[in-house]
């Protein structure tokens, strides 16, 4: 089998077969990152991009896979109220990556914290994003 296409959702997701030398040099790179916390490229800019965007109400759709796009435009509203109820951007903090590889951030507002993580598919656009409250 050459190729596989996850359908979920209504949507279609195709992954193409990687040969076994090219599979552990990207689970080897993810081990590396998550061991020694290293963010992928930008992903602090493109968070700083993304929250703004959430806060006027405007997420870049384009910018996600199709399956995100779908869920961040259902929950665009209750994301927006949250970062209104907390206020302004005060700090963005590096945390970590996560095992499956969404890297991790403290974020802070003037009223609040929220840990927010972020992960990307292989052709840069957003595949994942979540804010829960800090601690």
């Amino acid at each position: 089998m050459e190729s596989v296409v996850l359908h979920q959702g209504g949507y279609e997701q195709p992954a193409k077969r990687i040969d076994e030398r090219k599979a552990r040099a990207v689970a080897d790179d993810l081990e590396k990152r998550v061991k020694d916390k290293i963010p992928f490229p930008d992903s602090e800019a493109l968070l700083r991009r993304v929250i703004p965007e959430h806060q006027r109400g405007e997420p870049d759709y384009d910018a996600m896979m199709p399956a995100l796009a779908a869920v961040a435009h259902e929950q665009a509203p209750i994301v927006k109220a949250e970062l209104d109820r907390l206020g302004a951007l005060r700090s963005v903090a590096f945390k970590g990556v996560l095992q499956e590889g969404s890297d991790v951030y403290d974020v802070r507002f003037e009223r609040g914290t929220l840990e927010c993580g972020l992960s990307l598919a292989p052709d840069g656009k957003l595949s994942g994003i979540y804010f829960r409250p800090g601690l």
